[in-house]
């Protein structure tokens, strides 16, 4: 059964240190690496659920300023970058009922089952802050392979 999550993207430039990030670390670990982008909605299990979930989504650019680094203990949670401004993420996905419930919009940086063995959380620092001007929402088939994500779609954001 497929899953479907909904992204917000940047087609411009702004998240090209976190892409250079993503593949550097990538790289480094032998594991796959992936675009830069931020889980707005995820584990919608039909694709009519995924679209009219999509449909309550504000369609206004998301601007947000990402200022630190973080750690999780989940796979697709590994490390990070976060905000200490989230509300342009949560003011995006206001009118979906129930949403968010312990939702912490964030940017991955690696995915895996242990922290990368060759990053520097310093390093990282010193790129921060990064701006992320989100201008698209994508709708994905996702699931545990990275390399098995399929966009069915994209909107973009005024």
């Amino acid at each position: 059964m497929d899953i479907y999550s909904i992204w917000a993207k940047s087609t411009n430039k702004s998240l090209d240190k976190a892409k250079e990030l993503i593949n550097e670390i990538a790289e480094k670990e032998e594991t796959k690496p992936f675009n830069p982008h931020v889980t707005l909605v995820t584990n919608i299990h039909s694709l009519q659920k995924a679209e009219e979930t999509l449909e309550k989504i504000n369609k206004k650019k998301i601007i947000v300023n990402f200022d630190s680094v973080g750690t999780g203990n989940t796979y697709f949670q590994r490390l990070f970058l976060t905000s200490s401004d989230n509300f342009p993420f949560f003011n995006a996905v206001s009118s979906i009922e129930a949403w968010p419930s312990l939702w912490t919009p964030h940017l991955s940086l690696f995915y895996g089952n242990e922290l990368p063995l060759n990053f520097s959380i310093d390093e990282i620092n010193n790129l921060l802050p990064i701006e992320g001007v989100f201008d698209t929402l994508e709708l994905y088939i996702t699931g545990p392979d990275v390399s098995s994500w399929k966009e069915v779609t994209s909107i973009s954001l005024d």
